[in-house]
């Protein structure tokens, strides 16, 4: 009488080691499935959209009007991944071909004769980043210090009727945010929004009042990104 018994608990044992080394097959697949590893240094290319806005001033005069074009180049990063949370340094420099003017007869100075100009040839950015990551993707803040070179022409009167320019490379800051989506483990793709704010460069032999207010850029650029 105590076979069937045995029996049946031998059939017990088998069935339950068997769910057992089920699960643990199951659990190793979703862990290699959703292991998407975010830390690691990268390299980038990035490119996009530029627009801004320029305030130049004579006196008690005013004068704003935008500027656009294309930016894109280069980008390094590093990333440290605690859990879900993902933090990090990037550094990123790009041309620019964002510029405007401003020619108005008969508004105000100091853009009413000769006009004004101004160029963006280059900007960088350093930033740090923090994000929260969901398997292979991710969104982030950033923000940190930014630098450009500027150039820009106002009318000569507003310089005391010698040259009305500026030429400067000016220190500023930038925030912004972002998505990123890994691609595979090494490849990623994101697309990024910037504000950045420059300082106020001088105009050289300024002999009058002119003088700029801002000079801000808004950029939204997509990237590709390798990480080692």
């Amino acid at each position: 009488m105590a076979k069937p018994h045995l029996l049946a608990a031998a059939l017990l044992i088998g069935a339950s080691t068997h769910a057992f080394a089920a699960d643990a097959v199951v659990e190793d697949v979703v862990v290699v499935d959703s292991a998407y590893d975010w830390s690691g240094v990268y390299v980038g290319v990035q490119a996009g959209y530029g627009w801004g806005s320029n305030d130049f001033g004579y006196e008690d005069d005013n004068v704003d009007f935008d500027s656009d074009g294309f930016v894109g180049g280069l980008t390094a990063g590093v990333n440290w991944q605690n859990g879900s949370f993902v933090y990090g340094l990037e550094a990123d420099i790009s041309y620019s071909d964002v510029n405007g003017s401003q020619q108005d007869p008969g508004g105000p100075a100091p853009c009413h004769d000769e006009g004004c100009t101004a160029d963006i040839e280059w900007f960088a950015t350093g930033r740090a980043r923090l994000g929260y990551a969901v398997d292979n993707f991710l969104p982030y803040v950033t923000g940190g210090f930014a630098v450009g070179r500027l150039e820009g022409t106002a009318d000569l009167g507003a310089c005391g009727f010698v040259s009305c320019a500026f030429d400067a490379t000016e220190f500023g800051w930038t925030a912004g945010l972002g998505i990123e989506w890994g691609l595979t483990q090494n490849v990623s793709l994101k697309a990024e929004y910037l504000h950045i704010g420059f300082g106020t460069p001088d105009f050289s032999n300024d002999g009058g009042d002119a003088h700029v207010d801002s000079i801000d850029l808004d950029t939204v650029r997509v990237g590709l990104n390798y990480r080692f």
